[in-house]
């Protein structure tokens, strides 16, 4: 009955291209229904509207669109998905207007009943539920805990608590991405020009009221008004003075606050603080802005560990290059979706087309001297998706190669671009951006632009996004474990001991003045998390060992932590399977990527299962303990 009330009202909204006109006529229903349709209703149009702007389908995140969410058009759309939802009709793609509209006409005809016959049988069963209402409150079972609370950070609500997708707040979104994203460029400039800017001043005041914060509760906005108020202070602290260090760390700390609160009142944002220091003297304060699209729990030996995934959402000319980050002043391991998609589009889906190469160094080293052992990398990587994708093992090695004949193409038009002295636009992502190729006409051949569009549509057709998040799954999946053992690390009463393999090559862990040496807590961070995700990976093994051996190939990464963990774990891995060794990787002050090659040729054809365990053998030589196992909750 409450169905049938509700998809008459959402045909009401759709006829009007109006929501309020649905909400409207549920006015007219038996009021005894009139709260259980109204609420019923509303869920149905907020999971419509997540589900068409910004959805976790089975396969993983997708992809937002873009357009105005409030014309009659998206409107009707939305209340079309809700009325399919509530009518249990699979949409093979929400995004689709006229698909989803399709389905919607196959609808029967909703209509509501008038007569209050639910009022006429409520009547004769409230004596009989009262008595078995008392008898329900007495007698129910404690809810299921299942929600973890961090020791630090304020108890959690909602996805935060049990994992999931958080609430959206637009009025906050709006007031981060607008509002405090401009705070940071005056803040900015007016540090740059002498602290001196009335109206910066004037637009941190205001913004300490701002009613989004405030209808949130006294914590949050205690610790925005803090977070500004140190934002304030940073625009008069030299670089050269005394308190700069601390002050740098207590803004951090003081950004982290807010991402704390808003995660207490259940709420899907996230901010970071940062301070560059350039080699100019000049230190700029920022502030990033996230929307956490999910929150998922690993299991760590016994223990929950949250891990957030957060996807851009402030304007801030500066980006990260990393897939994950975790550190005590972050508070909790976090994913970047932004550059996973970007990791998956341009190094993992490439290598699933046949014969493809594992993208391992610069071009000149993967096209000549590396030729070989990139084949062997992208063979092993290609079985080991293959397998993880399993019916879908064909489409996506037909859209691989259909990526790679696509980069092929740009990349002679990014040649003739830069004869002209133009730039081209960046084409990182799964699909090239919108209107690019049309605004290429009479600059590159039409041939070119029309193969280019036509493998556009083959992607679409293929469905490439559903492909490449399935893929997004697999590598989100590996890194977050590698984010939850720094987490792990950072919690340690005792911290890992000191490998002496890798104080060979670094040396001691302090300095002359007994301060720990950044450069070997670095490396000691990414040795663990790298060993751990090669232990915990339990779908793609080979993949995490030469997404970690590559930082090792590449002259670039040469000193690097990431590099001095990937020199450790190869050979170690090779000590543990009781392979012949051609001698130390690293001799003579730089790494020998010949016998790099030789023991990585070996390792790719060891099997997942042996490299786990080889790994969780190499992880009892360094650290003398057994490793905590992470697994996905």
């Amino acid at each position: 009955m409450i169905r049938r009330h509700v998809l008459a009202a959402l045909a009401t909204g759709i006829e009007a291209s109006d929501e309020e006109a649905g909400r409207q006529s549920l006015r007219r229903i038996d009021w005894v229904l009139r709260g259980f349709a109204r609420r019923r209703l509303e869920r149905a149009l907020i999971d419509a509207a997540l589900a068409v702007t910004d959805v976790f389908d089975e396969d993983g995140p997708r992809a937002p669109t873009s357009g105005d969410g409030t014309s009659p058009e998206a409107v009707r759309h939305v209340q079309q998905v809700a009325a399919l939802m509530i009518a249990k009709v699979p949409i093979d793609e929400v995004r689709d207007r006229e698909r989803v509209a399709a389905a919607y006409r196959t609808l029967p005809p909703a209509r509501g009943s008038l007569l209050p016959l639910a009022t006429i049988a409520s009547g004769a069963l409230v004596l009989a539920l009262t008595t078995t209402l008392a008898l329900y409150v007495w007698t129910r079972p404690d809810a299921p805990k299942r929600a973890y609370a961090r020791p630090m950070p304020p108890p959690a609500v909602g996805a935060f608590k049990d994992g999931g997708v958080p609430l959206a707040d637009p009025a906050i979104a709006e007031l981060f991405i607008e509002q405090l994203t401009a705070l940071v460029i005056e803040s900015d400039r007016d540090r740059q020009n002498g602290g001196l800017d009335k109206d910066r001043k004037a637009h941190s005041i205001a913004l300490i009221g701002a009613p989004a914060i405030a209808t949130h509760g006294p914590a949050l906005v205690k610790a925005w008004a803090e977070m500004l108020a140190m934002l304030d202070r940073w625009v008069h602290v030299p670089a050269s003075s005394r308190e700069f260090r601390d002050i740098a760390r207590e803004f951090r700390h003081k950004v982290r606050a807010v991402s704390d609160q808003l995660a207490a009142a259940g709420i899907g944002y996230y901010l970071e603080g940062d301070v560059l220091t350039r080699s100019t003297g000049a230190a700029n304060a920022l502030i990033y802005t996230y929307r956490v699209e999910e929150v998922a729990f690993v299991t760590a030996g016994t223990q929950p560990r949250r891990v957030l995934s957060l996807r851009r959402l402030d304007r801030l000319n500066m980006t990260h290059t990393l897939l994950g980050m975790q550190s005590a002043e972050l508070g909790d391991p976090v994913l970047l979706l932004d550059q996973i998609d970007e990791h998956v589009a341009t190094h993992v889906l490439p290598v699933l087309a046949p014969d493809a190469p594992y993208e391992l160094a610069d071009e000149t080293y993967q096209r000549h001297e590396g030729a070989a052992i990139a084949k062997i990398a992208g063979d092993a990587v290609r079985r080991e998706l293959a397998a993880a994708f399993g019916p879908d093992a064909t489409r996506a090695h037909q859209i691989a190669a259909l990526l790679a004949e696509r980069a092929l193409l740009v990349e002679e038009w990014r040649a003739i671009m830069d004869r002209k002295n133009w730039r081209l636009a960046r084409t990182d992502n799964l699909f090239l951006p919108a209107n690019l190729i049309e605004s290429l006409e009479g600059d590159v051949p039409a041939y070119q632009r029309r193969r280019a569009t036509e493998i556009e549509e083959k992607l679409a057709e293929l469905e490439a996004p559903r492909i490449a998040s399935r893929c997004h799954q697999l590598v989100a999946a590996t890194i977050r474990r590698h984010e939850a053992q720094h987490g792990l690390d950072e919690d340690r009463e005792e911290p890992l001991r000191y490998p002496k393999l890798l104080e060979a090559h670094l040396g001691d862990a302090t300095d002359d003045d007994g301060e720990p040496r950044r450069s070997v807590e670095s490396a000691r961070a990414e040795l663990s998390a790298y060993t751990s995700q090669l232990a915990n990976d339990l779908v793609t093994p080979q993949l995490s060992l030469w997404n970690v051996a590559r930082f090792a190939f590449n002259d670039r990464q040469w000193g690097t932590s990431e590099s001095y963990a990937a020199i450790l774990i190869v050979e170690g891995l090779a000590r543990q399977l009781k392979l012949d060794s051609p001698g130390p990787v690293i001799h003579d002050r730089q790494i020998d990527r010949v016998r790099l090659a030789s023991l990585m040729e070996r390792l790719a054809k060891t099997d997942g299962p042996t490299l786990r365990t080889a790994a969780r053998g190499l992880w009892r030589e360094l650290y003398g303990e057994d490793i905590v196992l992470i697994v996905d909750r």
